[in-house]
Order: C-alpha cells, then structure tokens, then sequence
C-alpha cells in the first residue's frame, strides 16, 4: 500500500459515507509498519494531499450532521496534526472526512477501471 492507496481507499469509503479520521490514521500506521516509514508523516501527506486537491472536506458531526470546518486546506492539516500530537495519535472521534463532488468523481472513476 501506498498513499495514493490510502486516498483511494478513504475515497471509496466516502462515496457512502462520511470517513472518520481514525481510519486515515490506521490506514498510515499499517503502510508505515510495512515500509518502515514514520507514520505521522504519512498521515500528513495523505490529508494534505486529499485537502489540497478538493478531493475532501473536514468537519465534525453535529445536530445537522456534517459541519465543514472554515479553515483553509494548510489550517485544517496544521489543526489536525495538533490534535493528533495532542491526543497521542489516538483520535477516537476525532474529526470526519466527506468527499467533496470532485472526490465523488475521482472515486466513481477508479471503481470503474
């Protein structure tokens, strides 16, 4: 697995329903374990990467459901990574990740091949 499988998979995911940040998360620590790579890292390219390119949204659940965060894709990463150190990389209902139409895209586009 690489990162682009990580946001293929969390994509794919997306097309059902809103992705916790906790999978993201698990899905780093495994890549990291096989390639010997540091998982923090992963984890931040992997956002950055699906946050950059407008594939995904970040918020948290609320009494509306989903509320998107109004910080810019850096702001929300630099957030994020803040509460992952703080937490200790154990998000356990940390933030959620909703595709955006262009991920619903590139999602659908994958599956087909």
């Amino acid at each position: 697995m690489h990162e682009e499988e990580i946001c293929r998979e969390i994509l794919e995911e997306g097309l059902d329903d809103w992705v916790p940040l906790d999978r993201l998360v698990g899905l780093a620590r495994e890549l990291s374990e096989r390639r010997g790579v540091n998982h923090r890292d992963v984890s931040e390219k992997v956002l950055a990467h699906l946050l950059h390119s407008g594939l995904v949204t970040v918020g948290d659940l609320g009494e509306s459901g989903f509320e998107a965060w109004t910080d810019d894709a850096d702001g929300a990463v630099r957030r994020i990574m803040r509460a992952l150190d703080d937490a200790g990389w154990e998000p356990a209902g940390g933030c959620w990740l909703a595709n955006t139409p262009v991920g619903d895209r590139e999602a659908s586009g994958r599956q087909e091949k």
